[in-house]
């Protein structure tokens, strides 16, 4: 959600990819590759780094690397500054990256005394979160939210498909640890139909445009995800019931 604040609804930046010859999607482009492919492999390789070694000099040493990144991805082209500056981003990574020390040793044991709440909100946002990056804009073109509310119909799209993912991963993070085992396929499928149903809801509204799409893979959009967050849901319990 802060890439598609920063970049799509205040402007601040953009990725100038240079993959697409619309520059809305080119720039959709360099945001699916840095939040999919950069940040997450950088911060395994942080993760596997800062478990041992001095908070403060592992973080500083991953930002200046990070500052440098971005300025050649300046230099190149790749990235091009709005409203925004190169302390901004430092400062985001300072802060970021020292977060991220401050977690790896429990990361790398799986001993976090982070709440299950807060692994469970993460994987549900990403699981879901794919799933809109992959079959709506700007990859396969299936389908686009347009309800209306930003000029830039890919900030339109994005914003509606991650917020109303949002909404669901909350609602999972809310009652699936509250609810009995024997109850949780139930609750799962409750949560999915709230999704299909803002879908069709959207769809009858004139707000969903289907391209190579239908109401049955609509369905099976929201079907899988909350699938696989159920199947991570039983192996967190089987961990915990291991130890």
């Amino acid at each position: 959600m802060l890439e598609v604040t920063f970049n799509l609804l205040l402007n601040l930046y953009k990725f100038p990819t240079h993959l697409a010859i619309d520059p809305v999607k080119d720039n959709e482009f360099g945001i699916i590759f840095g939040d999919t492919l950069i940040l997450p492999f950088t911060f395994i390789v942080f993760v596997y780094y800062a478990r041992q070694s001095p908070p403060w000099r592992t973080s500083l040493l991953f930002a200046l690397l990070s500052i440098i990144q971005e300025w050649i991805y300046l230099r190149l082209g790749y990235m091009k500054y709005l409203h925004w500056n190169l302390a901004y981003s430092a400062a985001f990574y300072v802060a970021g990256f020292r977060l991220g020390a401050y977690l790896a040793p429990r990361i790398a044991t799986y001993n976090p005394p982070v709440p299950y709440r807060i692994r469970l909100i993460c994987f549900s946002h990403t699981i879901i979160m794919w799933a809109g990056a992959l079959f709506a804009s700007p990859l396969l073109e299936m389908f686009q939210f347009r309800p209306g509310v930003f000029n830039d119909h890919m900030a339109d799209c994005r914003f509606t498909d991650l917020l109303s993912g949002d909404v669901l991963s909350v609602l999972c993070t809310i009652f699936i640890p509250r609810t009995p085992n024997r109850f949780k396929p139930l609750a799962f499928t409750v949560i999915a139909c709230i999704g299909i149903s803002f879908a069709l809801y959207a769809y009858f509204k004139g707000w969903l445009i289907y391209h190579n799409w239908n109401h049955f893979f609509m369905v099976l959009r929201y079907i899988v995800p909350l699938a696989l967050i159920m199947l991570y849901d039983r192996w967190e319990l089987s961990m915990e019931r291991a130890k």
